[in-house]
């Protein structure tokens, strides 16, 4: 088993309304990583996302945009970022619509036009600023304020990180 293959897909569990406004299960459904969106040893699994956030009470489905980002989306998503060393995950950046890098910087570091709430399900990452580092265990939680990061996993194995990305205006570097 190779570390990109070793992390099982993510059950993602959607709740709704019915026509009575009643509580429901709108969605029940097992998601793996979309083709592309990989880059510098991590992988996204978006598994839910909203251009803007819904008028409730709804289906559950309705707002569901995989693709939304910009000023006032918000997306729900799971990144892995696999051991330093290891086979890398299938993908590149530009799949990526929110990874900007700074020109004439070819390492890893990247910035996103986004406030990202972030928690470390299972392993540990080191967050790498543009002056500190700081590694986050399971359990820790970081509010990336758009500053220039990069990740690293010097364990070995896969680290889940758990992401609320919201989406908002960044006037670049």
């Amino acid at each position: 088993m190779t570390a990109t293959n070793s992390v099982q897909d993510v059950r993602l569990v959607v709740t709704g309304h019915d026509a009575d406004n009643q509580g429901i299960i709108a969605s029940d459904t097992e998601i793996g990583p979309a083709p592309g969106l990989a880059a510098d040893g991590w992988q996204a699994y978006i598994l839910w996302a909203s251009q803007t956030l819904p008028d409730l009470p709804d289906d559950g489905l309705a707002a569901l945009d995989k693709g939304a980002s910009g000023p006032g989306s918000v997306r729900f998503v799971q990144c892995v970022v696999y051991p330093e060393g290891g086979p890398a995950p299938a993908g590149a950046p530009e799949a990526l619509n929110s990874i900007q890098r700074t020109p004439g910087d070819d390492s890893a570091m990247h910035y996103t036009h986004s406030v990202d709430l972030v928690i470390v399900i299972d392993g540990e990452v080191e967050a790498v600023l543009d002056t500190t580092r700081t590694v986050l265990k399971q359990g820790d939680f970081l509010v990336q304020n758009g500053t220039r990061h990069e990740w690293h996993n010097h364990g070995d194995k896969p680290a889940r990180l758990g992401v609320v990305v919201l989406g908002t205006e960044h006037r670049g570097f």
